[in-house]
């Protein structure tokens, strides 16, 4: 709800919104080992290197639900991979409820 907010400035009072803007820019990065299960689990695939010929474990940015690592595809493509924090889903029903 907060990056609702944060990224909502027409919507909300501007005070509303500088304070949640802080929230985003504050957060702390997963660890790795984590965010690598989140990306395997989603492509099914069994592991990054079956997609990716590098990932950078070090985040580009990171926000309150989700992350931005850099990455290149076997084919040698440059892309970032935006990862859902591990148990943001749960917290945003549990926040919507």
């Amino acid at each position: 709800l907060g990056q609702f907010v944060a990224s909502s400035p027409t919507l909300f009072p501007a005070e509303y919104v500088t304070e949640f803007q802080k929230c985003l820019d504050d957060a702390d990065p997963v660890p790795f080992s984590a965010i690598k299960r989140v990306i395997e689990e989603d492509l099914g695939k069994g592991s990054l290197s079956s997609v990716y010929s590098f990932v950078d474990e070090t985040p580009l940015a990171t926000a309150s639900i989700a992350q931005v690592h850099a990455a290149k595809l076997i084919s040698g493509e440059d892309v970032v991979i935006k990862v859902q924090k591990p148990g943001v889903e749960e917290l945003l029903k549990a926040d919507l409820a």
